[in-house]
């Protein structure tokens, strides 16, 4: 029954941002003369182009710096086991012989271009110590590429043994246009080093990194992702109109991305990982909806500090405007209606249904979500289930357990949503009368067949503000494989000029969390109350929010089946062997920029506190 899904629907806004704040740029190094074993400039150079072959280039502003970093960071990881020597220069030895090794500055930058589909050849370019930059002659046999004049590979260390068996990397100098800008250049072979060296030197070695460690992917690896969205040889085709849409959005976001950079900044106690997409144009759907042209100093929507502090999950966003989402909500409520109408649906009926919708859902403005579950009930309850998995009762606590709740706010007044939920449900009922018995040839046969949902307004509990809503959406089974009979609560509660909505099978712990956010002077218990929130409170992002472990895989444990209860059971044994049960909140935080010329920027940070890798690191290990 497809009315089901209406409400959560209503839900959904798109994800927006602010401008991020810039950094100075890196001043250039003054131009010195070329070293004397630099060939002459080729005079008009044209403009270096990445190699078509490129799949992305991994850079390290202070190669010995992260090193150091790493091995205090993960000092029990299978990680440090593989670095052996604390120093990295030893590292190096194997691959291009002790003297290149030797003469390499790893507190300076390393850059590393991945070449190929398969990303299997690899390139080098590495800081030549400056002191070490006259001298090159001296202690190398050196051979000028003819092809690639002023790039010099190095044949053997001047004093090597005539039978010394040779490093597994070719290596060749590029001596640089200016002081201090030698690198060494290696690879498998010579014919990857003579591919990447002028990219590596003239392009990537000049732009300033304002990180500890960044990956860029190449336009060739984009594309790629694009082709790959849009490849439809292997789609199901009962997947229906919803599903090729998504593939559709997908595609037109992925074209739309120029530019895609991973970034890593080395804290005293954290790691801050940074996701950059720069935008050519703002031409798709969802281009529009999470990037858009917002306020630069918004700050976050107070509703955020509102929610319960045992919120497992939290997300707030400024919402990009209503003309903004005007091509996302019209290519939804299409797939959506193109969908049901094959399903059986009454055109003219659903018509009336969607019009209601599209009063609530994708109407732009802040939106604040969060969701929860309590893990040690939801332990204790897996825990008999699995003792006893024969009975009735313990498989329906065990489910009822890992069934949390979810709080949203939106900036309207509560009267809008409550007619317009109690005008949905009733739309709803009609529209199912005339929904015809047989759908239409070749459409899709919906996972909701497989239960059956009526819903009742009820009284909302005297706890709760007045007029408040409350709806019981009452589920039963109409096939084997489907979820045993439950209700789910839905409240509206108006807060002023804001209202809440909550969701959630267990009605005591949903209505809990609901008195704690709709109340304004009850700080305690709520994340505006809980320490180091500092980070989520800063002006200019326009999305935000956090998130752990053990939240999002409470959150994702359906428990509808015996199988999905026992990997339950797994998950949360595996989060409980961890350092810190996978408890750890990661905050993150959401900025964007709209150029005038159309160009537009998203950059999404996460902060990693070591507690938080040390749990991620055991997780990957099992």
């Amino acid at each position: 029954m497809k009315r089901a899904a209406l409400l959560p629907i209503a839900l959904l806004t798109a994800c927006a941002g602010a401008p991020a704040p810039q950094r100075a740029p890196v001043a250039p190094l003054p131009a010195a003369p070329r070293p004397a074993v630099a060939a002459p400039a080729v005079a008009a150079a044209q403009p270096v182009s990445a190699p078509a072959e490129l799949a992305f280039v991994l850079r390290i502003a202070h190669p010995k710096r992260s090193w150091n970093n790493a091995a205090q960071l993960l000092p029990s990881s299978a990680l440090v086991f593989s670095m052996g020597s604390t120093d990295p220069t030893k590292r190096l030895e194997p691959a291009v012989g002790p003297d290149l090794a030797e003469i390499v500055d790893l507190d300076r930058p390393l850059d590393i271009a991945f070449l190929g589909t398969t990303r299997d050849h690899v390139v080098a370019s590495l800081s030549v110590a400056e002191q070490e930059v006259p001298r090159l002659a001296d202690r190398f046999v050196l051979s000028e590429l003819k092809e690639h004049p002023g790039l010099l590979r190095v044949e053997r260390a001047r004093d090597a043994e005539p039978d010394e068996e040779a490093p597994p990397w070719a290596c060749a100098f590029d001596p640089g246009e200016r002081r201090g800008g030698a690198r060494l250049l290696c690879g498998e072979d010579v014919e990857d080093i003579e591919t990447a060296a002028a990219y590596l030197v003239q392009v990537v070695a000049r732009e300033p990194l304002d990180a500890d460690a960044r990956i860029e992917l190449s336009e060739r690896t984009l594309r790629q992702a694009v082709e790959e969205a849009t490849a439809t040889d292997d789609a199901d085709e009962d997947d229906g109109r919803a599903e090729a849409l998504g593939q559709e959005l997908a595609a037109g976001f992925l074209r739309d991305i120029e530019r895609l950079n991973v970034d890593l900044t080395w804290g005293r106690a954290d790691v801050e990982v940074g996701l950059t997409l720069r935008f050519a144009s703002r031409r798709s759907p969802l281009t529009l909806a999470f990037v858009p042209a917002a306020a630069q100093d918004a700050a976050p929507p107070p509703a955020f500090f509102r929610l319960p502090a045992d919120t497992a999950v939290a997300f707030h966003t400024q919402g990009a405007s209503r003309a903004e989402l005007a091509p996302v909500r019209e290519a939804v409520f299409k797939a959506l209606r193109d969908d049901m109408i094959d399903d059986g649906y009454d055109e003219t009926r659903l018509d009336q249904v969607l019009d209601r919708l599209g009063t609530l859902a994708l109407t732009g403005g802040p939106l604040v979500v969060g969701a929860g579950a309590n893990g040690a009930a939801a332990e204790k309850a897996l825990a008999a289930y699995q003792r006893d998995k024969g009975a009735p009762r313990a498989r329906k606590a065990a489910r009822l357990a890992l069934q949390g709740w979810v709080l949203a706010s939106v900036e309207e007044p509560a009267q809008t949503w409550i007619s317009g939920v109690k005008e949905l449900l009733q739309r709803g009922d009609e529209l199912d009368k005339l929904k015809r018995s047989a759908p239409k040839d070749g459409a899709r046969k919906d996972d909701e067949d497989k239960q059956n949902t009526t819903h009742a307004i009820v009284r909302a509990p005297a706890s709760l503000p007045a007029g408040t809503l409350h709806v019981e959406l009452r589920s039963r089974p109409l096939t084997k494989g489907a979820p045993p009979a439950h209700t789910t609560h839905l409240y509206v509660v108006p807060a002023g000029q804001r209202t809440w909505l909550g969701i959630g099978e267990d009605d005591a712990a949903l209505v809990a969390r609901l008195r704690v956010a709709v109340d304004p002077g009850r700080d305690e218990g709520t994340l505006g109350a809980a320490p180091d929130m500092d980070v989520l409170r800063r002006r200019g992002t326009l999305a935000g929010g956090l998130f752990s472990l053990a939240g999002v895989a409470l959150l994702t444990a359906s428990g509808d089946t015996p199988e999905a209860l026992d990997e339950a059971a797994k998950g949360l044994a595996a989060l409980a062997a961890l350092p810190a049960r996978g408890a750890v909140a990661t905050p993150l935080a959401v900025t964007s920029e709209v150029l005038d010329s159309g160009a537009a920027r998203l950059d999404v940070r996460v902060r990693l506190t070591h507690a938080g890798i040390q749990d991620a690191i055991a997780l990957l290990a099992r």
